[in-house]
């Protein structure tokens, strides 16, 4: 019994000692993760350069059309990508579940709160959205001259806006008469886009541009989806 034990204890040694020899061969050929190794999916930091100094552009000329001085730069970037709140090419399995078919990495900003929040197209650093507090301060101006100023902000911050105008359709969304202050809505979509897509295959939501501007001429809010939208369909025929 006792030179069984012995074999045994013999044996269990050995394997300890394989063991451990494995380890530390494996050890040598595998380095420690290093803190600096980015998580999986954070955001590029190129990609995040080029996206903040895009928004603080898009903001300033928000503020200089309409006239708008001392507001703060307080959006601040999320660590890894986020998906968009107005696009998306889905083909859908049943009434509720649908399959995404193009890629929808989108760099998020938050503001001072959750309701500020501002999306940027990481390839590009083109602005898709942004959402701020609103500012009622000053003169209301007229629906003309809110016009006027919107566009002007579209020709700076989306020098296509005059050549893709002309295929869409113009809508007015504004919110008057509200006791805090009246919001305009200038928006312009894209009706015709789900034309193209194949059957089965819809858009979230129909490609728009659209400006939030207060009476007075506070531009607090901007959304343009036209550019992913025509990118996705290209991306959409080559995957087929």
């Amino acid at each position: 019994m006792s030179k069984n034990i012995k074999i045994v204890g013999a044996i269990g040694v050995i394997v300890i000692i394989i063991i451990v020899a494995i380890w530390y061969v494996s050890a040598s050929k595998t380095p420690l993760l290093s803190t600096n190794v980015p998580a999986e999916g954070s955001i590029n930091q190129v990609e995040l350069d080029h996206a903040i100094a895009s928004l603080k552009n898009a903001v300033n000329v928000a503020d200089q059309v309409s006239g708008t001085t001392g507001t703060s730069f307080d959006f601040k970037a999320q660590s890894t990508y986020g998906h968009y709140a107005n696009f998306g090419v889905v083909k859908y399995v049943n009434e509720v579940k649908g399959v995404g078919l193009v890629d929808e990495q989108s760099i998020i900003f938050i503001g001072k709160d959750n309701n500020e929040i501002a999306e940027v197209e990481p390839k590009t650093g083109q602005v898709v959205s942004f959402r701020r507090g609103t500012e009622y301060v000053g003169t209301a101006k007229t629906r003309t001259e809110l016009g006027a100023v919107a566009r002007a902000f579209l020709n700076e911050v989306y020098p296509n806006f005059s050549r893709v105008e002309p295929t869409l359709t113009f809508a007015d969304n504004s919110k008057t008469g509200r006791p805090e202050g009246s919001n305009y809505f200038f928006t312009w979509n894209d009706l015709g886009y789900e034309k193209e897509l194949p059957e089965g295959v819809e858009a979230e939501r129909a490609p728009f541009i659209q400006v939030g501007i207060t009476s007075s001429g506070f531009i607090f809010s901007y959304n343009n989806t036209v550019d992913l939208y025509t990118n996705a369909l290209q991306e959409f025929t080559i995957k087929q």
